[in-house]
């Protein structure tokens, strides 16, 4: 039994506190010197003389400290340590010659670690923090293994790599054009119309979008001549039809070169990859890399939570699916009703029909980005008004929008606090059911905009959720989130929206998110192809409204026979013919 002690540094303010974890510490109370102040002025955590009590844990007002017993983490197979309380790292990812390698695993478990150890961008130091990384050591400790050959090369400065940032936004800040950023070439000019993004090369990083960004940063991958492809979550941003065009690049790209990806749509991810490592840990910690398994064990495996060869669970409960698209409520009479709603601007106009939504019914709004999902959901939410139409009447609206900004200073057990007496306000859901369901507990006394992108978008919809509705509006809360916390949250939103008898939309582009959260679909798109246009129908029940987003995404699904998951059929398989003869793009078989 290991046992690992973490003190995370930004939330330690050990000059704001009383030394809790010193002052109730078993063992420094029986004159051991198990928690000292170290050279920083914050507390070292003897792993040695620790006894994993977890006092420390739950006496640090800042919930700082992690004490944690795994029997998984053996010493001999670190890879890399950030400090004597810090993460730590445990196996290598091996980059195949040619091929696809996914990479899947919770936030804060050292993928981009993994990531920048593989590119030769940061040398692992095997565990020794005190001391820079040391090639001639790591060759030493990997002598006979796999990934040798690799590592040889990359500490002579043979190998060429190539990565793709995880944070595409950061782009907008160099001030170059999108062919200066990719490259004023032959190859930088295809990888860009490659894209999509020929009608916008002159144009500044700074005017694109979200989703152009991601384009850009994955066309100036594409168009470098390397060996090793690193790939850091390329479908950000993009809705389905951009993320399958990705997914084909890089699988074209990966019949001739070693591409690895991290990739926290698991459908995607299993389209695109080949083998994948899985990673399994605990945020901010420590994290574990297994050994390669073949795509649709490694997805499953992941989806039970336990590792056969490995005898560990890394999961108490497995993630389920339905064999069949989720029945509709059982309390078939309309809660909202809606008219048809238009809106008109310079240069686009949506037009979507009138619908209705039953008690304890979620419905997602589905289609390619640009045809309307946002203005749809911002005008029944009453934060744009309608050319025609109105939003419905008597119907009371909590909303999380799309882009998410924390401008003031407040942590997010003080705005609770704040809102515990406001009767639009249920501090009790809040604190109860949302905070623990959506793994807030830890970030409750962070200032918001100190958070993640993850943790403010769970942020955001537990503030949503807590706010007593008739209908619930949250635009995209899938994003920034990894697998886990999407699956957990699209639980957490169909479960609570039962609960409160209530209605939600929710707009996404994950597959995985929409199959466990949503009972029917509204899809929008281009009629007839015309990008200044929009046009929202439905609500259509889960299989009518796939087959209509899919038809035209040119796409089809089935479900995993072992997990009932969604699974993306290969262009020309015998399913996907099938499938498209009889007109059913979303899961007509088990296999």
């Amino acid at each position: 039994m290991a046992r690992i002690a973490i003190l995370l540094n930004e939330r330690c303010h050990p000059k704001e506190c009383q030394w809790e974890c010193q002052a109730y510490c078993p063992p420094v109370r029986m004159g051991q010197e198990c928690i000292v102040e170290g050279p920083l002025g914050k507390p070292v955590i003897s792993e040695t003389l620790c006894i994993g009590c977890g006092i420390c844990v739950h006496k640090c007002p800042f919930d700082a400290i992690k004490i944690l017993n795994t029997p998984e983490a053996d010493e001999r197979e670190i890879v890399h340590r950030y400090g004597y309380n810090g993460f730590r790292l445990y196996r290598l990812p091996v980059p195949p010659p040619t091929g696809i390698t996914g990479l899947l695993g919770p936030n804060g478990t050292g993928k981009s670690t993994a990531l920048r150890i593989l590119a030769g961008t940061e040398v692992p130091n095997l565990g020794d923090y005190a001391a820079p990384g040391d090639w001639a050591k790591v060759l030493a400790r990997f002598r006979g293994t796999s990934l040798y050959a690799h590592l040889e090369r990359l500490s002579r400065g043979e190998l060429r790599t190539v990565m793709k940032p995880q944070y595409v936004d950061r782009l907008a800040e160099s001030g170059s054009t999108l062919v200066e950023h990719v490259g004023d070439s032959p190859a930088g000019r295809a990888a860009i119309e490659r894209v999509g993004l020929a009608e916008k090369a002159s144009r500044p990083l700074s005017e694109l979008s979200g989703g152009e960004l991601q384009l850009a940063a994955i066309a100036r991958t594409l168009a470098v001549d390397a060996d090793l492809y690193l790939v850091d979550e390329p479908s950000s941003y993009l809705d389905i039809v951009h993320r399958l065009r990705v997914a084909r690049l890089l699988r074209e790209l990966g019949t001739r070169k070693s591409v690895i990806v991290v990739e926290h749509d698991l459908a995607l991810l299993d389209y695109l990859a080949d083998q994948a490592h899985l990673i399994y840990g605990e945020s901010a910690a420590f994290g574990v890399i297994t050994h390669p398994l073949p795509m649709r064990t490694a997805i499953n495996t992941y989806l039970t939570g336990y590792l056969k060869d490995e005898n560990v669970r890394f999961r108490t409960e497995a993630v389920r699916f339905v064999a069949h698209p989720p029945r509709p409520p059982s309390r078939p009479h309309a809660l909202v009703r809606y008219g048809a709603l238009a809106k008109a601007f310079p240069q686009f106009s949506l037009a979507t029909g009138p619908g209705e939504l039953a008690k304890g019914e979620t419905v997602g709004i589905v289609g390619p980005n640009a045809t309307g999902k946002t203005t749809f959901v911002r005008m029944l939410a009453g934060a744009e008004r309608p050319t025609t139409g109105a939003a419905p009447e008597g119907v009371t609206v909590s909303y999380k929008p799309q882009y998410l900004k924390a401008s003031a200073t407040y942590s997010l057990r003080e705005r609770s606090a704040a809102l515990a007496g406001d009767p639009t306000f249920d501090a009790r859901t809040f604190e109860r059911e949302l905070v623990p369901g959506l793994h807030l507990e830890e970030v409750l006394d962070v200032a918001l905009p100190d958070l993640s992108g993850g943790e403010l978008q769970r942020a955001a919809v537990a503030l949503a959720l807590a706010r007593p509705a008739t209908l619930y509006l949250l635009d995209e809360p899938s994003a920034y989130l990894d697998a886990d916390e999407r699956m957990a949250m699209a639980r957490l939103v169909r479960r609570q929206v039962e609960r409160l008898a209530a209605s939600a939309l929710v707009v996404d582009h994950d597959v995985y998110f929409l199959d466990l959260a949503c009972d029917a679909l509204l899809v929008f798109r281009h009629p007839d192809g015309e990008s200044a246009r929009g046009q929202g129908e439905g609500p259509f029940s889960m299989r009518e409204g796939m087959n209509r987003l899919l038809s035209e995404v040119d796409v089809t699904f089935r479900r995993d026979a072992e997990t009932v998951r969604p699974r993306i059929n290969r262009e020309g398989s015998v399913l996907d013919r099938e499938q498209r003869a009889k007109g059913e793009y979303y899961y007509d078989t088990l296999a």
